[in-house]
């Protein structure tokens, strides 16, 4: 029988929002988890269906991709009844599909070869799921994300304390998805393969089960713990140190600090990218320090001393020339970042005011100056 559409399982229209999705699979599988229907095999049935449309709707990419083909008629939504999987299984060799009177093919169904690998984009649950399936020992994958430091931070280093969350494979069934006692069973369309042949002429293209989403075994009665996934939600709280002088867009590597490895493999690392929150007073660029001072035009007029905030907590004198120019800039050689490579500078910029109370004469000074640069 041809397979049934994601959005008829979860009752949603096509349309419906990520939010609404989520909203209504949460409803469907409190309903039918087989924990609150304990020797219900239809109550069973239900809720794997409604976990696969769910792993697959709420995926941005998986989705865009199962629409295009549901366009089609690839799952009997949007096309001319839909097709028929279990006459293609009929027709050809275990674990090969072919249809009618000649071969059947994704690529043809598109017309172009971007999309035929559409399976195994939809249903592949990752190198994880292929590796699981050795029985050797695999160190776990790494993880990757972004955080945000403090301007300072970054320019000092220290220690920064960050909480990350992310999927690894459930203790409670070792990652199988299986409730502990029971075992997956063989899947009877790809015969334990975990791929399925598509027959192409005189050749023959391998794509992930969209059965058994790539394990080779189908899980007859779910995790309690991670519903049958094989994964769980992990939370961590690191001390994570920060090197002096790190630039934005930075990548720190935590080694062993990432996903637990499969059948007993050392854990992945933790790659973090790092971006720089902005300073209320400096500018940074490479290792150069930049600033804005603002100066009464009298005082630039007629020279002065002012003092500059530096980004080690150190203030530094800068003398002033009578005449200074809106936009003068001060070098401070040394002041910059420190990094390992290098040292920058810090450059200050003068940026002249002109107050609302000043007498004639000061007017006359200050418009002979803006005129001719000179008093």
């Amino acid at each position: 029988m041809p397979q049934r559409d994601y959005y008829d399982i979860l009752g949603v229209n096509e349309s419906a929002s990520e939010s609404e999705i989520k909203k209504v699979y949460r409803n469907l599988a409190k309903k039918y988890h087989p924990d609150v229907n304990k020797g219900n095999e239809d109550a069973e049935t239900r809720f794997k269906e409604i976990s696969e449309a769910y792993n697959v709707l709420k995926d941005k990419e998986k989705r865009h991709k199962y629409d295009q083909m549901r366009k089609y008629g690839a799952f009997g939504g949007g096309g001319s009844g839909g097709f028929d999987f279990g006459q293609f299984r009929k027709q050809g060799a275990p674990g090969t599909h072919h249809g009618g009177g000649g071969s059947f093919s994704f690529e043809d169904l598109f017309g172009f070869g971007g999309l035929g690998d559409v399976f195994g984009g939809i249903f592949d649950r990752g190198d994880r799921i292929r590796r699981e399936r050795t029985g050797r020992k695999q160190k776990g994958d790494s993880f990757q994300s972004e955080i945000t430091i403090p301007f300072d931070l970054a320019v000092k280093g220290g220690k920064q304390v960050i909480n990350l969350t992310f999927q690894e494979p459930c203790d409670s069934c070792s990652g199988t998805g299986s409730e502990r006692g029971t075992h997956p069973k063989t899947c009877p369309d790809c015969h334990g393969r975990g791929t399925i042949s598509i027959a192409q002429g005189f050749f023959a293209v391998n794509r992930t089960c969209p059965r058994c989403l790539g394990r080779g075994t189908i899980i007859e009665k779910p995790c309690s713990v991670c519903r049958g996934s094989g994964e769980v939600k992990t939370s961590k709280k690191l001390s994570v140190t920060i090197p002096v002088g790190v630039s934005d867009g930075a990548r720190l590597r935590l080694k062993g600090q990432g996903v637990s490895g499969i059948k007993g493999g050392p854990r992945g690392d933790i790659v973090l990218t790092l971006h720089i929150s902005p300073h209320r007073f400096f500018n940074r660029k490479g290792n150069d320090i930049y600033c804005t001072i603002p100066l009464d035009i009298m005082k630039a007029i007629k020279g002065t001393k002012i003092r500059v905030k530096t980004i080690f907590d150190k203030k530094v004198d800068i003398k002033v020339p009578a005449g200074t120019r809106d936009g003068k800039v001060f070098r401070l050689k040394g002041f910059g970042v420190r990094s390992k490579t290098e040292t920058g500078d810090q450059y200050v910029t003068i940026k002249l005011n002109k107050p609302s109370n000043l007498s004639e004469e000061d007017l006359k000074i200050i418009e002979e100056f803006e005129n001719n640069g000179e008093v």
